[in-house]
């Protein structure tokens, strides 16, 4: 496999946050920072693509960071600096019931939502949820009431750590809904059919005409594998999950020593 450093520099540097470009302390650090912005200035394409929501973008924000960022797992694309939401691919009511009413009885879960596609916060949980993110204020609905609307993301929490489990739900969603993990922790995220990080990488670099051969992409978790194996330079950071180490052209260093910088500053 030939070396990240022997080619030429990307057009397109793409980066995780949690567990990637984030360090242990949440926040991005200055050599991180730094080796974003001199990407942007020698005129590469510099995107962040997270499971986070708009309105946890902060730790990016607080760097200077005013580009594109994809959001939900692809679910949304968001221009920080205009402050608007350029796309966004939402799980409609009918799905949503049908694939829950297809995972009953397989295994006991509880259920969340997403609703907010923008800076404003709109999470819905049934009784029982655990939320994983003591920043987020959820409110309560019943599992019924959960799907009377669209939802840009739908959590599935089945409080275990199972391969199996993510297994059987793959199956059950068959083409209906894309299902992902990022946390490894029980917690199981749901988009609308197609969506995924790559999926809408692979838009914005053909608006921007970037081809994937140019596009170097950082990441961690299993809901980056689409977009590592889009991208023609793929880099999994050391602590990243087995997967992700598997399929990536290169294993960088770890979230919280700037494994992201270490490898940009080869090029920049």
């Amino acid at each position: 496999m030939t070396p990240l450093s022997t080619m030429p520099a990307p057009a397109m540097v793409v980066c995780d946050m949690d567990g990637t470009l984030l360090g242990a302390d949440g926040r991005v650090s200055a050599r991180n920072a730094q080796a974003l912005a001199r990407a942007a200035e020698a005129g590469a394409q510099v995107v962040i693509a997270t499971g986070r929501p708009v309105y946890n973008l902060a730790p990016v924000i607080d760097i200077g960071f005013t580009g594109l960022a994809v959001c939900m797992n692809g679910a949304v694309v968001y221009d920080i600096a205009a402050g608007r939401v350029r796309s966004a691919t939402l799980l409609q009511p009918p799905v949503m019931r049908e694939f829950t009413d297809d995972l009953a009885g397989l295994f006991p879960f509880t259920l969340a939502v997403e609703r907010a596609i923008d800076a404003e916060r709109d999470f819905w949980a049934e009784d029982a949820y655990a939320h994983p993110w003591d920043d987020v204020e959820l409110q309560w609905a019943t599992r019924a009431e959960l799907m009377t609307g669209p939802a840009v993301k739908m959590y599935v929490r089945y409080g275990e750590r199972s391969t199996g489990v993510l297994d059987t739900v793959r199956e059950v969603a068959a083409e209906r809904v894309t299902v992902t993990d990022s946390s490894g922790d029980g917690l199981i995220e749901v988009a609308a059919a197609g969506v995924t990080k790559g999926s809408a990488l692979a838009k914005l670099a053909a608006d921007w005409g970037v081809d994937a051969a140019d596009v170097v992409a950082f990441g961690d978790m299993p809901n980056d594998l689409e977009m590592l194996a889009w991208a023609g330079r793929s880099v999994a950071m050391s602590n990243a999950h087995p997967d992700v180490l598997a399929v990536a052209s290169e294993v960088g260093g770890h979230h919280a020593a700037d494994g992201v910088a270490e490898v940009l500053e080869r090029w920049f």
